[in-house]
C-alpha cells in the first residue's frame, strides 16, 4: 500500500493536541461534578451523558477525523488494470543534432526550435505511436515509436549534439538508419512517416543516394527547415568549455545557412511537404497531412497501477460519526 499525498497524514499530528484538551475538559468536567455531589445526581438534567460514554463518543469522533485525514492522503492498494485497444501510425521524428543546430538565427537556437516543433506535432497525435531518431554525421534510434508520450518527450528534451561523436550532417547515414528500422520493424513502412528537422546541410554531399534509399524503404518524409537563409555563426565550446566561434580549416568563422531546397528535395520525392519553422502556426499544413496517414492495429498494452481506496476510510469514518452521538447514551431521569 502506498499513498498519493502522503505529505496529507501530517494532519493526524493535530489530533494529539485535539484529545489532550478533550480529555483535560473532561477531567474539569467530571471534577466539577464530583463537587456536588448528591446534589448533582438529583438536580442535574437527564440528558447529561456518564462520563464513560462521553469519553467513548470523543474517541469514536477523532477517530472518524482520523479517517478523514487518512481518505485525504489517498491509499492506493490493488491493482487497477486496463488494457488499451489502438489503431495507430507511426511517426518518426528524426532530429538534427549536428554543430550547426546550435546557430542562435532562431530562438532559442536552431536545436531549441525544432524540438519545440517536433513537440507541437506530437501533442496533435496523442493516440499515435511516436519515435525519436537524432543524427548528425550518423545517425541513432533513441526511442522506437511507443504510445508512451511522456517517455518520448523526456528523450526528446535530453537530445544534444553530445549524443553523437561525429557532428558533421550526413543525410545518407540518417536514411539507411531509418530505412533498417522500418524494415525491421515491420516488413514494410507503410504506417511509418518521418519527420525531419534540420537545417538541411548536407556536409557529406550524399543527399541523392540518401533519398533513393527512403524511396526504396517507402518511407514518406515530412521536413521542417529550422533557421534562416542569411544564417548565424555555428558556435563551438573550448577547452574550458566556453562558447566560441567555431572556425574552418582557415580560421575563419564558419556561417551556416538553412538550405531549403535540399529539404524540399526530400520531402517532394518521398511524397511528404516541407515548411519552414516559424512558430507554432508553420506546422498546421504538417499536421493535416499526417493526419491522413495510414493507420493499423497495433497490439493491446495493459497498463497496471495502484487503485484509490479512500473511499473506504471515507465511508468508516462517515459510520462512526453516525455512531458517535450514540455513544453518549442519556442517563435516565429520577422520579
Amino acid at each position: 500500500m502506498r499513498f498519493e499525498t502522503p505529505a496529507a497524514l501530517l494532519g493526524l499530528i493535530v489530533l494529539i493536541p485535539l484529545a489532550l484538551l478533550l480529555a483535560r475538559a473532561g477531567r474539569a468536567r467530571d471534577a466539577a461534578l464530583g463537587r456536588f455531589g448528591a446534589l448533582a445526581a438529583s438536580v442535574l438534567p437527564a440528558g447529561i451523558p456518564r462520563p464513560r460514554r462521553r469519553r467513548l463518543a470523543e474517541g469514536i469522533a477523532l477517530a472518524g477525523i482520523a479517517l478523514c485525514v487518512v481518505a485525504l492522503a489517498r491509499p492506493q492498494f490493488g491493482v487497477n488494470a486496463r488494457a488499451l485497444h489502438r489503431t495507430s501510425g507511426d511517426i518518426v521524428f528524426a532530429l538534427d543534432v549536428s554543430r550547426s543546430m546550435g546557430a542562435t538565427d532562431v530562438a532559442p537556437s536552431r536545436l531549441g526550435a525544432a524540438k519545440q516543433a517536433a513537440s507541437t506535432i506530437a501533442r496533435a497525435f496523442a493516440d499515435d505511436r511516436v519515435g525519436l531518431v537524432i543524427f548528425g554525421g550518423t545517425g541513432f534510434l533513441q526511442l522506437p515509436p511507443t504510445l508512451d508520450h511522456s517517455t518520448f518527450r523526456t528523450f526528446l528534451d535530453a537530445a544534444a549534439s553530445s549524443d553523437i561523436p561525429d557532428l558533421s550532417t550526413n543525410f545518407e547515414a540518417l536514411a539507411g538508419l531509418l530505412a533498417r528500422t522500418a524494415a525491421q520493424d515491420r516488413g514494410d513502412a507503410r504506417y511509418t512517416t518521418v519527420v525531419l528537422l534540420s537545417d538541411g546541410e548536407d556536409v557529406e554531399g550524399k543527399l541523392e543516394r540518401a533519398i533513393g534509399l527512403l524511396d526504396t524503404a517507402h518511407v514518406r518524409v515530412f521536413t521542417i527547415g529550422v533557421g534562416t537563409p542569411g544564417g548565424a555563426p555555428v558556435p563551438d565550446r573550448d577547452s574550458r568549455g566556453l562558447l566560441v566561434p567555431h572556425l574552418d580549416w582557415r580560421g575563419q568563422p564558419v556561417v551556416s545557412h538553412l538550405v531549403e531546397l535540399n529539404l524540399q528535395d526530400i520531402a517532394r520525392r518521398t511524397g511528404g511537404t516541407y515548411v519552414r519553422w516559424d512558430g507554432n502556426g508553420t506546422v498546421a499544413p504538417l499536421i493535416s497531412q499526417l493526419g491522413q496517414m495510414s493507420r493499423r492495429s497495433v497490439s493491446s498494452e495493459t497498463h497496471a497501477q495502484l487503485a484509490d481506496q479512500y473511499q473506504w476510510p471515507l465511508a468508516l469514518a462517515g459510520l462512526l460519526f453516525l455512531v458517535s452521538p450514540a455513544a453518549f447514551g442519556r442517563r435516565e431521569a429520577r422520579s
